[in-house]
């Protein structure tokens, strides 16, 4: 169980200038709130109460705005330093309030968390040091894919290198050691010294946000917009063929009016994208001139009740099929965010079959199951933070 989230939150953000002349950078407004609460609120969609900021530059404007966190349902405590004690510092000096495995943040980026995936990870690796990397040009890690291990670290950013870290760290406390003779070492420097032991593995996520310069800051702004609702289609929109495994013209399709009638209210508030398996493409059952015209219809319909679907992101791939793309796979999920510019974990999915939630558990958002199949205790643990009321 991962319960502690420690931040760091104490550098100085010059790279921020003027916007950090009075705030710390973790404080930096992103759609009237401070990117640090956003952060918090990830946590705590992960079942994660428990918060430690390492706080120095211009600590009290943190604390004045989060205080105990009780106004945010979390419990926050605070260890401060002076602005230039090194990161490493900083996470040594709080050893004794650490929880024996945490969660460590970094306050100035952001990815899609999913608390039980990146957990069992570790679990299954038998880790006592798990780093989250992304893709990148230029970045500052080597993989050692056979054995899922960081083979190499760089203090810069390299050629050689595919891949940067983002923070998204379960570490055990006791890998850390308990003083702290170099003051002016950071935690990189330790991030490397634990590669060098072939003791950290990794997890990749497909993106990140960062708000550690200006032009990074005004990209993540797009992304926090909380307008879109994600939705299947068969059982969803139109009620499913009770004939055959598709609907594979106008006159099978039947919209769905129990569904308009139970959610019209939120999807009229959202920007609706549908994703959707339609095998019947491989099959031969579907053509595409037909699909085509299903989801004009569907989107007509729709629109009489004032909702507007945006656009259908459709897998036709065999339904033996393993690709990505294809639900439960994740692919269409991550075509569709990158596309509109918002955040999976932000953002909810609302399906009927416990593939829509194991879909949703793959791409790390939130899902509304509205099938009538029952969930097994285990589905029930798994998706304990994927599915929402």
């Amino acid at each position: 169980m991962i319960d502690q989230a420690v931040i760091l939150c104490g550098g100085y953000g010059k790279r921020l200038l003027p916007l950090t002349n009075k705030i710390p950078k973790p404080m930096v407004n992103i759609n009237t709130k401070p990117f640090l609460y956003y952060l918090i609120e990830q946590c705590k969609s992960n079942g994660i109460n428990n918060i430690l900021l390492l706080c120095g530059y211009k600590k009290n404007a943190i604390y004045d705005y989060f205080g105990d966190g009780s106004k945010y349902g979390v419990k926050i405590k605070y260890h401060f330093n002076l602005p230039d004690v090194q990161t490493l510092k900083r996470l040594i000096d709080a050893h004794k309030i650490l929880k024996n495995k945490f969660l460590l943040l970094y306050s100035d980026n952001y990815s899609d968390l999913n608390l039980h995936q990146l957990k069992k990870k570790f679990d299954d690796l038998d880790s006592s040091f798990l780093i989250t990397i992304c893709k990148k040009n230029k970045g500052n890690i080597i993989l050692d894919e056979k054995n899922q291990k960081i083979k190499k670290y760089f203090f810069k950013k390299e050629k050689s290198s595919n891949y940067v870290e983002i923070g998204y760290m379960i570490i055990r406390k006791k890998i850390l050691p308990k003083k702290i003779i170099n003051k002016d070492l950071s935690f990189n420097s330790f991030i490397n010294e634990q590669i060098k032991k072939k003791r950290v593995n990794y997890n990749i996520n497909e993106k990140y946000l960062s708000i550690s310069d200006k032009v990074r800051y005004e990209n993540t702004k797009k992304y926090f917009k909380d307008n879109v609702i994600l939705v299947d289609r068969d059982g969803v929109l139109n009620e499913k063929n009770k004939f055959h495994f598709y609907v594979r013209n106008l006159n099978e399709l039947k919209i769905n009016k129990i569904f308009i009638k139970n959610y019209g209210k939120i999807l009229r508030k959202k920007k609706v994208f549908c994703i959707t398996n339609q095998a019947g493409i491989s099959t031969g059952d579907l053509s595409e001139k037909n699909l085509l015209l299903i989801h004009k219809d569907i989107k007509k319909n729709f629109k009489k009740s004032k909702i507007d679907i945006k656009e259908f992101f459709i897998s036709k791939h065999h339904f033996s099929s393993k690709h990505i793309d294809r639900k439960p796979g994740p692919g269409l999920f991550l075509k569709a965010s990158e596309k509109y510019k918002f955040i999976l974990d932000r953002t909810v999915y609302i399906g009927d079959d416990i593939r829509d939630v194991e879909a949703s558990y793959n791409a790390k958002c939130k899902c509304i199951y509205i099938g009538k199949e029952k969930l097994s205790v285990g589905e029930k643990i798994k998706y304990k933070y994927t599915l929402k009321k």
